[in-house]
């Protein structure tokens, strides 16, 4: 596990900007509705600029074992209303990483 603060207000009011947030690596099993910090160098974050972005996390295409990954859609949703999903779709193998998984608000840290 980790700890980072989290900028922006995508996440509101789950996760609130400035926050401290605790989150477990390589997370195991499905993704599925996992809020997650994924790092995909094609996107920018709307609110750092950033390649890295904490969402929930949902894929919209079922996957085979006889189907590429390049053919997956996912979409990485906001908590907050005023902001879009982010749409990931011709994924290579290794462009897009979930690098953890949200556990919780650390709370009683002030970003400094």
């Amino acid at each position: 596990m980790f700890a980072a603060y989290v900028s922006g207000r995508s996440m509101e009011p789950l996760i609130p900007n400035g926050a401290l947030c605790l989150f477990r690596r390589n997370p195991t099993g499905t993704r599925q509705g996992r809020v997650v910090l994924v790092q995909d160098r094609r996107i920018v974050d709307p609110d750092t600029g950033g390649s890295f972005t904490v969402k929930r996390y949902r894929r919209m295409t079922v996957i085979t074992d006889e189907q590429s990954r390049e053919g997956v859609v996912v979409h990485l949703l906001p908590e907050n209303q005023d902001y879009t999903p982010i749409v990931l779709t011709h994924i290579p193998e290794g462009d897009v990483v979930v690098v953890a998984e949200f556990v919780e608000v650390l709370t009683g840290f002030a970003d400094s």
